[in-house]
């Protein structure tokens, strides 16, 4: 009987296997860093010269109703405890929210996932009450993108936007991806799809074109930021080890100081919000105190993303077409 010997070939594998690995970020040369975040970038300033009736600033309001599905990412809680708090969000928080918008008289953008307008079928309905505000698009499921390959990431989209338009009964125009992760493939992707404008990354506080592998990707972005979003101040995440139950006032004050500085710009604020996180009853009334002070200002124009990136797209800006890093 031979005794088993292993063979050369796994050898080869292995140490193939450790040349694969990648390089120390400090033993890269210039040129494969430039690569690697090249991919996507932000191309012009698009802030217009003025603003809708020469309004001073814009704000939009945007609302993510992720329901259950945010809290699906990690199998590990999947109890109906954890999940009801994305029903709260669709059964209390999203009415809510509706009712402070019809109070002030203000529209806004609502980023939905396809299915949570077949697990909550009342949501488009309740929103539509009011005709201003935007449906956008925010995934299939809430799937992380990170996980997908580039036909999977296109496969869930298309199926979302076949449930999507379903319920709507039109294409979005907004397209915002969950947990704003983008992958390599994502904007063309987007692009294909028929989007006028994302809302997922963070290259600036003005809205500005995207540049894709260094060519304009066709796109406007309108850009988030975690310091204007609701879920880092108060989400309470076990799995993650997010424990955030920031004090309303504390969020008031880091808010409505952005708000003053992109008055004084004359540029643009945008807040993402969830109706399960928001949409808590002393948090609804910390962001009922922010609209007042925001509306206490001369030349606030409120719009939603879309009328904001058509807007943007047909107006001259200070920047000129030119890329924000070769601006003076």
């Amino acid at each position: 009987m031979t005794r088993f010997r292993p063979l050369p070939i796994l050898g080869l594998l292995a140490a193939f296997a450790a040349s694969a690995e990648p390089l120390p970020r400090w033993q890269q040369s210039p040129e494969q860093l430039k690569a690697a975040v090249s991919p996507v970038r932000a191309g012009a300033d698009l802030t217009p010269d003025a603003w809708p009736n020469d309004s001073r600033v814009a704000v939009s309001l945007s609302f993510d109703v992720d329901t259950e599905l945010v809290w699906l990412e990690d199998v590990e809680v999947q109890s109906p405890s954890t999940m009801s708090r994305g029903e709260y969000g669709a059964r209390t928080g999203l009415p809510r929210v509706l009712a402070l918008l019809r109070k002030h008289d203000i529209p806004a953008t609502f980023f939905i996932p396809a299915m949570s307008m077949e697990l909550h079928p009342e949501v488009v309905p309740l929103i539509r009450q009011d005709p201003r505000h935007e449906f956008g698009f925010h995934s299939y499921a809430h799937e992380n993108p990170l996980r997908l390959n580039a036909v999977d990431e296109r496969a869930a989209y298309e199926k979302g936007l076949e449930i999507f338009v379903l319920h709507v009964g039109s294409q979005p125009l907004g397209f915002r991806s969950a947990a704003w992760d983008l992958t390599p493939a994502t904007i063309d992707i987007v692009r294909s799809l028929g989007f006028v404008y994302d809302s997922s990354m963070m290259a600036d506080d003005r809205p500005y074109r995207l540049v894709s592998a260094g060519q304009d990707a066709g796109l406007i972005e309108l850009p988030v930021e975690w310091i204007l979003d609701d879920w880092p101040y108060f989400q309470l995440d076990w799995g993650s080890g997010q424990v955030s139950m920031r004090n309303a006032d504390d969020v008031l004050s880091i808010w409505r100081d952005e708000f003053d500085v992109a008055y004084d710009e004359g540029t643009m604020f945008i807040l993402t919000m969830h109706p399960q996180v928001i949409g808590h009853r002393y948090r609804m009334q910390m962001l009922d105190r922010l609209i007042q002070h925001m509306k206490s200002k001369p030349g606030v124009w409120f719009a939603t993303h879309a009328q904001i990136a058509g807007y943007v797209g047909t107006r001259p800006s200070p920047g000129g077409g030119v890329p924000a890093e070769e601006q003076d």
